[in-house]
């Protein structure tokens, strides 16, 4: 029989779990009382909002989201344990790059190499993340209980449930060579495929239903579309990037118009990225190298840009995908490793 007693290790472990059962989690240290909670926005006053004034604000910034701040301050008892025994937290985002919006209003983030999906609750600290078996996830949509991921390295397309699990793949087999951007306008899926030059439209059981565009610079070509978008009219807006414009087409593929052209002035394109459609019908186009989104009408007038370099609130550094939902603008603030959410505040006068 072992006669030796607990070791101090154990005894420790022991001591520290008996004294977060008996003491209130929710205190916080008092030089920390008053300060806001992770993650929560700053107060109105301080948010930024485009164009400055004494103009009339159109677009505020509201906050930043990712896993940490999303699943809130671990309690007492997690921090004891986790230092006692070891552990680690979950990940963060990697390279944030397409998001969706789900309608309880959870955020969906394709993270481009960090091989997962987050999903993050603005409304309570909850977080979790759906392992994708995937190289460099870009493009994330939803249809019902249906999540719609793109793998640009395999060439694949694949849809999953809720839980994570696959429930149809296509990729080079079915045609598909770079799939990137995807949109969802009724019972179709419009996916951007990069390096094929072209939109294909697949049903929703993952069967091909045909495509449109090819390569080239004239109406309804491409060179290199990456993302694409659906407007409440009901044209599909494609990021034509290496074309440095925006082109729209009816959910049929036919060509409708086109804005953009290269340069760096405002409304100019450098190295256009996502693109979405606010209930108005303003266009919204990321705009990856100057770290702006800029804004136009529905024919391609440019009206704003929100955003700039940087890190702070409102900043952005090398952004990517876009989602317009309800009038919060979400933007994949890549090298930042996090989305930062905007407010539509209206066309005004």
């Amino acid at each position: 029989m072992d006669t030796r007693g607990p070791s101090p290790r154990h005894v420790l472990i022991a001591v520290m779990l008996a004294l977060a059962l008996l003491v209130d989690v929710r205190v916080v240290p008092a030089q920390t009382a008053n300060r806001s909670p992770a993650g929560s926005p700053p107060p109105q006053s301080a948010l930024p909002e485009w164009p400055a004034p004494p103009a009339a604000a159109r677009i505020r910034f509201l906050r930043s989201l990712d896993p940490a701040t999303t699943r809130g301050k671990p309690s007492f008892l997690s921090r004891a344990w986790r230092a006692l025994v070891g552990g680690r937290d979950e990940p963060g985002m990697l390279q944030p790059y397409g998001i969706a919006v789900d309608p309880a209003g959870r955020v969906l983030v394709a993270d481009t190499f960090g091989h997962a999906i987050h999903v993050l609750d603005p409304r309570k600290p909850k977080y979790s993340a759906i392992k994708v078996d995937g190289g460099s996830l870009i493009g994330v949509a939803l249809a019902g209980d249906r999540i719609f991921v793109t793998d640009s390295a395999s060439g694949r397309l694949m849809c999953l449930d809720e839980g994570g699990h696959t429930r149809w793949t296509l990729g080079p087999g079915n045609g598909l060579e770079r799939p990137t951007g995807l949109a969802v306008a009724g019972d179709r899926l419009y996916v951007a495929d990069t390096l094929g030059n072209r939109i294909v439209m697949v049903n929703f059981a993952g069967k091909v239903l045909g495509s449109f565009g090819r390569r080239g610079g004239g109406p309804g070509e491409f060179n290199f579309p990456t993302n694409i978008a659906r407007g409440p009219d009901g044209r599909l807006l494609v990021t034509d990037t290496m074309n440095f414009r925006v082109q729209a087409f009816d959910a049929d593929g036919q060509f409708l118009a086109a804005f953009g052209k290269l340069g760096d002035g405002s409304g100019d394109f450098d190295k256009p990225k996502g693109v979405a459609v606010d209930s108005d019908g303003h266009v919204y186009v990321v705009e990856g190298v100057s770290d702006v989104v800029q804004v136009f009408d529905g024919t391609g007038k440019f009206l704003l840009a929100f955003g700039g370099s940087g890190s702070g609130a409102g900043q952005l550094w090398l952004p990517s995908g876009i989602a317009i939902v309800n009038g919060l603008i979400y933007v994949a603030d890549s090298a930042n490793r996090r989305v930062q959410v905007f407010q539509y505040l209206g066309a005004g006068q």
